[in-house]
């Protein structure tokens, strides 16, 4: 019984509301795109797309972004914003590297392996071009 009534009454409001729309086509045509075009041109145009790809990915209080902002802080890269353009694209040969070893380990046993990657790094040369990338 009180399917039914919820039955009638639902579908008497949905019967009145097509016949309102049926006959105001105008309105339903005309205020969505009004609306949009005020909210697009007055409210979402203060949005930036964001491109920072590590802060859309990871947590702020991720393990990587504490060692990277450690990294930084202790291997500074010059990376000043009152330099040229070109000043900032340095020739020489520097990189990071944060080595970690197990869990009761002693990194100092890497220490020949990391010594390796110094000497590749620095020994690295490019052939058949009168420019480098490595300076």
């Amino acid at each position: 019984m009180l399917r039914q009534a919820i039955h009638r009454g639902l579908r008497s409001s949905c019967h009145q509301l097509g016949l309102f729309v049926s006959r105001h086509p105008v309105f339903f045509l005309t205020v969505p795109a009004v609306l949009t075009l005020i909210f697009g041109f007055s409210a979402l145009h203060r949005f930036q797309p964001e491109t920072d790809l590590e802060r859309l990915v990871a947590p702020s209080h991720s393990l990587a972004k504490i060692e990277r902002s450690l990294a930084n802080s202790l291997f500074p890269l010059d990376r000043s914003k009152s330099r040229l353009y070109s000043d900032l694209h340095t020739p020489g040969r520097y990189g990071r590297l944060i080595a970690l070893c197990k869990p009761g380990g002693n990194i100092l046993h890497q220490a020949e392996g990391l010594l390796r990657i110094h000497r590749a790094v620095l020994e690295m040369k490019q052939r058949e071009a009168p420019w480098s990338f490595l300076g």
